[in-house]
């Protein structure tokens, strides 16, 4: 009922909360707190500001590979320029892991939305009170695998980021 009273409510609410399915039910707006007193206003739902964040972090990484690859000091030996005019490239399987992974995180971000949406339902104690415990582990276990897979995606990203500037360069 919340929800739909807030979505119906033509003025402004500034809401606070752990729950993202409510937060990409009802937002427009996201005012995200990202430390050192930044403020970061974007507009759209909670998942979309994770997914322009995401793609701002993959840019700068970007755009710190191409510093780097730039700066490599001229007084590297003979030995060391050669290993470092050929980075490690993506073995077969890891580029394959690779193209699966963008899937694997949306079906885990999904699991993560569907048992969040559970615990929001106005019947969950009727409905899904004795599995309370096993339903908290699970939601647990996803936000734990979708970390995991973000970290995982971000390191073959980068291998295949600087191999790719590599050859480009």
């Amino acid at each position: 009922m919340l929800e739909e009273a807030l979505i119906a409510f033509p003025g402004v609410v500034l809401v606070v909360s752990h729950d993202r399915y409510f937060l990409n039910g009802v937002c427009t707006d996201v005012l995200a707190f990202e430390g050192d007193g930044k403020i970061h206003h974007s507009v759209g739902d909670y998942d979309y500001y994770l997914e322009k964040k995401q793609r701002a972090g993959v840019a700068a990484f970007r755009e710190s590979a191409d510093i780097l690859r730039l700066n490599k000091p001229s007084a590297l030996s003979r030995g060391a320029a050669t290993k470092a005019a050929k980075p490690r490239k993506l073995s077969f399987n890891e580029a394959r892991e690779l193209e699966g992974m963008e899937s694997q995180i949306h079906a885990v971000e999904a699991e993560i939305s569907r048992i969040e949406s559970l615990f929001t339902s106005p019947d969950f104690h009727r409905t899904h009170a004795t599995q309370t415990n096993r339903l908290k582990a699970d939601l647990e276990a996803a936000k734990e695998n979708l970390t995991k897979l973000y970290s995982r995606w971000e390191e073959l990203e980068a291998i295949r980021l600087v191999s790719t500037s590599a050859q480009a360069g």
